[in-house]
């Protein structure tokens, strides 16, 4: 009682966390501040609150459900699970008849004894991205009960609605439920910093409408430019002006050449390093300054470690990202870019109107943002068409609102 006595003291002359009815203030109030639970002096402070709210307090509960909620909140944050993600029902019919003491028996003892309520006074529906660790969600929420002298009551992991597993908890203090929580994934939940990279390959001056649509969209595209077209300098030189990003769209050997044709200047098998490092040279000199490099054709030389040492060097030391857009078959890229510590990207997926239907760039979209959600960051490739953009510029105010960004490959390859 001596310990109850002194926190309930230092609570109160500290200004509690539930506010007594004030008179309004003259200007408006800024907005509550997140609580610190990694201070102990906060720690200590919500600790005896709740002590003080469940004992000299026990009959009005709404403070106490009301700190209980702040507190989960900030473990919440603490995770990364930003407090706009809780879904919020209130019942208040169950806050009454969670804490209606018995006849004959004090409210503190009534608590202790209640049996488990099937209807929790808070209840939260919290939607987050697939790739989240619903082990992390149950452990900040577990250490935000039991700083405040509560405990989880029931926890359980079962088959989501939406996909994967969700987590359903019900917390309180004894066997009394303050709080039901259910964590959903949701394929519709990005992830803080998701991020979509589209590159357009083979956009020409020819149909100059087409192409000047691509560089005034709002969409925000980088460039790849073919060095052996006669007016690859030109195009780059208005790609930058358009504050586009520009890369090389580099040529490498398929299989299947000398009858498939990679192009002048292209990054062959039997080529030395030297031959590779000039090759290089000649096709950057030829769009002029670029911010990564992407693979164009090169099935065969995207599986010969030799060629692909060789180029990945040479990118490397021009500190130039690598872009492997062969999606087709197999690919040597990721390991010879660990082996050689270059920096290099897959494309993760395409975008074009080879089913002729707005309705089919529709879904396309769809799922390339949902890959976006799982993934964080990816390069998606865009064949450039009228259909493509228009659906495109149609739907980026759905991708936005999911919080994805749309970003130039230097972003993505930081």
């Amino acid at each position: 009682m001596v310990i109850t006595g002194v926190a309930v003291l230092i609570a109160r002359s500290r200004a509690p966390l539930s506010t007594a009815p004030a008179p309004p203030p003259k200007a408006q109030p800024a907005p509550p501040k997140s609580l610190a639970l990694d201070s102990e002096w906060q720690r200590f402070r919500l600790r005896a609150e709740s002590i003080y709210l469940r004992t000299l307090r026990a009959g009005d509960r709404a403070p106490l459900l009301r700190l209980t909620s702040r507190t989960l909140r900030a473990a919440l944050e603490e995770v990364g699970v930003d407090k706009s993600r809780i879904e919020e029902r209130v019942v208040p019919s169950a806050a009454a008849a969670a804490f209606a003491p018995k006849p004959g028996r004090g409210a503190l003892a009534s608590a202790s004894a209640a049996p488990l309520m099937s209807v929790a006074p808070i209840q939260w529906r919290i939607q987050v991205p697939r790739r989240a660790s619903l082990y992390r969600i149950n452990d900040a929420l577990t250490q935000g009960m039991l700083l405040l002298g509560g405990n989880v009551i029931r926890g359980v992991e079962r088959p989501g609605p939406l996909a994967g597993i969700l987590l359903d908890l019900r917390l309180g203090f004894g066997s009394q439920v303050t709080h039901a929580i259910t964590v959903e994934p949701s394929e519709s939940v990005a992830d803080p910093g998701a991020e979509i990279a589209f590159v357009v390959t083979d956009l020409d001056r020819s149909p100059v409408k087409l192409y000047r649509e691509f560089l005034k969209s709002p969409v925000l595209f980088s460039v790849a430019i073919r060095p052996d077209k006669p007016e690859a300098a030109r195009v780059g030189r208005e790609v930058r002006l358009e504050n586009h990003e520009v890369l090389l769209h580099l040529p490498m050997e398929p299989k299947g050449y000398p009858r498939v044709d990679p192009g002048k200047d292209a990054i062959l098998l039997d080529l030395s390093r030297i031959e590779i490092e000039d090759r290089i040279t000649r096709c950057l000199s030829a769009v002029g300054p670029v911010q990564a490099v992407v693979s164009r054709l090169g099935s065969a030389a995207l599986n010969d470690p030799d060629v692909l040492r060789a180029v990945l060097d040479e990118l490397k030391r021009r500190d130039l990202p690598f872009i492997d857009a062969h999606t087709s078959g197999p690919s040597m890229v990721e390991e010879i870019g660990e082996e050689t510590a270059a920096r290099t990207f897959p494309i993760a997926a395409s975008l074009d109107d080879d089913k002729g239907t707005a309705a089919s760039v529709r879904a396309r979209i769809k799922e390339i943002v949902a890959a976006a959600v799982q993934k964080g960051s990816i390069v998606v490739m865009v064949r450039p068409s009228a259909l493509v953009l228009d659906v495109l510029e149609s739907e980026l105010p759905r991708i936005r609102a999911q919080g994805i960004e749309l970003v130039p490959i230097s972003r993505v390859a930081l």
